[in-house]
């Protein structure tokens, strides 16, 4: 299919975008604002079409804005968090517009360029494995210094803040690769290493969360017969990696004898039980101190991005005793994306949440009905299923 001139200019700026949002989103949204400049009635038509999400969108900053006021902790920092959400949902209409006048295959080469970074990121984190310099360099300089073990391996990340994220962007992939393959712009050669790849890299996150994302996902698309075939061949290449990859295997073999252990910090917690915990373990116990700061602040919450902040004061003995560092140097969260928008946005920002969730899955099934399952709906799945405990 031959490519415009603009379609080609589009592609480059979407490349540049990528590597942009590692450093310095905005730059790369700036650059972007030419194509609506140059397309401003276009513009203004696509915003238009888009008017409920848009809607949405701003009553969702509005309520940010709100909570960050009425914070019992400083508003300057809620502010900062929700001028970051603003950034993203913007980047997100820019290459929704970029796609509308770019044509479809724009966007299923926004899609590959993705998936393609997926498997840079899987590369980077072998060699995260393989090397003790490389791992020390990419802790140091992404993740605070932090380097999370089991059974005496690394836990990778690769160029990502935490392995949880990292895992789940490698299942979230896979699932990108099998729409791909099923829209017919991957072919089969490509596809399974690519998947294998990706799958041996979920493995060495040590991140069960990105197991679950991955494997509900894939048991959905079972009952589709198209993909049937497919499917099954990718259980066999994720078993085959957590046999193979034995000592994370560890951490979904044993999830509560095994400790995820901080270098920097001590290696091992002992709780007023006297047993030692899998970190696993402590997430009810974060829920129920995510709660209680909603339950405190039911209206407008503790503010965007606060709840790190707010966990020092609704933190249980027993959690502290399990992640007091953590918690001290405001590093740790609900690790739940909804329980987190509840406890720092109050019923205010996460109703109309859950009204964004509501209309989009409205579209999907409007698109795409509800049976048979399909890699879409697949998708869709693993992301809502990322915002769970992540």
């Amino acid at each position: 299919m031959t490519v415009t001139i603009e379609q080609g200019l589009i592609r480059v700026y979407i490349i540049l975008l990528m590597l942009t949002l590692a450093v310095d989103a905005r730059m790369g949204f700036c650059i972007g604002l030419v194509f609506c400049a140059i397309h401003f009635r276009k513009f203004l038509c696509f915003l238009r079409e888009k008017k409920i999400i848009l809607s949405l969108m701003v009553l969702f900053l509005l309520s940010g804005v709100l909570s960050a006021w009425l914070s019992p902790f400083e508003t300057f920092p809620g502010l900062k968090t929700t001028f970051h959400y603003a950034g993203f949902i913007s980047v997100a209409f820019l290459l929704l517009f970029l796609f509308s006048i770019g044509g479809e295959q724009t966007g299923l080469f926004f899609l590959k360029v993705l998936a393609g970074l997926a498997v840079l990121l899987a590369l980077i984190a072998f060699a995260e494995v393989a090397s003790d310099n490389v791992s020390r360099f990419l802790a140091d300089h992404f993740r605070n210094g932090e380097r999370l073990m089991v059974d005496g391996r690394v836990r990778t990340g690769a160029t990502l803040n935490h392995s949880n994220v990292f895992g789940c962007f490698m299942s979230l992939s896979i699932l990108l690769l099998i729409f791909l393959k099923d829209a017919g712009d991957l072919k089969a050669k490509m596809f399974y290493p690519a998947a294998a790849i990706l799958a041996a890299a979920v493995v060495l996150s040590g991140s069960r969360n990105a197991v679950f994302v991955l494997v509900v996902p894939l048991l959905l698309l079972l009952l589709n017969r198209k993909t049937a075939k497919t499917i099954a061949l990718m259980v066999g290449i994720a078993v085959i990696g957590l046999v193979l990859l034995t000592a994370s295997t560890a951490r979904f073999s044993d999830l509560w004898k095994i400790i995820p252990k901080v270098q920097q910090s001590i290696s091992t917690v002992e709780t007023e039980s006297g047993r030692n915990f899998n970190t696993a373990s402590t997430r009810l116990w974060l829920w129920q101190s995510t709660l209680a700061m909603f339950y405190d602040h039911p209206l407008t919450g503790v503010g965007p991005g606060l709840s790190n902040r707010a966990m020092k004061d609704y933190a249980s003995a027993r959690l502290m005793a399990v992640e007091g560092q953590k918690i001290e140097k405001m590093y740790l969260n609900a690790h739940n994306g909804f329980l987190n928008i509840l406890a720092e946005f109050g019923l205010a920002g996460s109703a109309v949440a859950l009204m964004v969730a509501a209309y989009l899955i409205f579209l999907l099934i409007r698109h795409y009905g509800v049976f048979p399952p399909s890699p879409v709906h697949a998708l869709l799945a693993g992301i809502v299923l990322s915002f769970l405990p992540d």
